[in-house]
């Protein structure tokens, strides 16, 4: 069977675009707020520290996937806000999908994964310059043959900032899957071969919708282990945490300065 189910649906017009749900939404009384132009995308529990400095963070209860998950940053006079997800791609692109309807015009999205090659340590910041499609949503947004990158203007400027910000990184291929405790031995050694440098679940959906949606988007990862010469996982998760807070305060000095 082919997927999707339905060949070359990516071309088709949708039936329920995002403009049907949000209709829907004001019809029963609900009102967006502030719509930033620039959104940033976390994965990795930030709202509980951005519930704690209201001096730096409003909240805004009625975007993102509940209340106390969607944040504005002060100093960006609510033009860049910070999503707080769950990991995966349906819900990030669906994200994606409503708050570029409302008018977000930039994504960025930060989280952590696994490194494939052996230099790698945990701590690591990369940079994805493109993104293998091992998940689902992306081909029903993109021909399975087009390559899922990044907004380039976007890219280049967000690596130039965080080389300002005296952030080192690499910068490289990644692959998106939907099944992280699914990767396999022989998985890792030819995506290693092949250069792949990490493995998360998200960048590749992103940019493919963001490709569809003309919208831009670029994405950044911290490893949080990495998979040694007989594809076994090391992990230093605190290492990975601290890394991603300064990843975290740079994308969103990058994102303030463009708005």
């Amino acid at each position: 069977m082919s997927f999707p189910s339905l060949s070359e649906k990516f071309a088709d017009e949708t039936s329920y675009p995002p403009g049907a749900f949000l209709e829907a939404l004001l019809a029963s009384g609900w009102t967006p707020g502030t719509v930033p132009e620039s959104v940033l995308f976390t994965y990795a529990r930030f709202e509980l520290y951005l519930a704690t400095r209201p001096d730096l963070y409003t909240p805004n209860h009625m975007l993102g996937t509940g209340p106390g998950r969607f944040y504005l940053v002060n100093d960006s006079d609510g033009r860049v806000g910070i999503n707080c997800l769950g990991i995966g791609a349906p819900a990030a692109v669906a994200q994606m999908e409503l708050q570029a309807e409302l008018g977000a015009r930039r994504f960025i999205s930060i989280g952590t994964a696994g490194g494939f090659q052996t230099d790698l340590v945990p701590g690591d910041t990369v940079v994805a310059t493109s993104a293998i499609r091992d998940e689902g949503t992306s081909y029903h947004y993109l021909d399975p043959e087009a390559p899922a990158v990044p907004d380039r203007d976007l890219n280049q400027a967000y690596a130039a900032a965080l080389d300002t910000a005296g952030i080192t990184f690499r910068s490289g291929a990644t692959q998106t899957t939907d099944a992280p405790h699914r990767i396999t031995r022989r998985e890792i050694r030819h995506h290693r071969d092949n250069g792949v440098l990490t493995v998360e679940m998200e960048a590749a959906a992103l940019f493919a919708a963001a490709t569809a949606l003309g919208v831009r988007c670029a994405s950044a990862v911290v490893v949080d282990g990495v998979a040694d010469e007989d594809a076994s996982w090391h992990l230093d998760l605190p290492a990975a945490n601290a890394a991603l807070q300064r990843l975290f305060a740079a994308t969103i000095s990058f994102l303030t300065e463009l708005a």
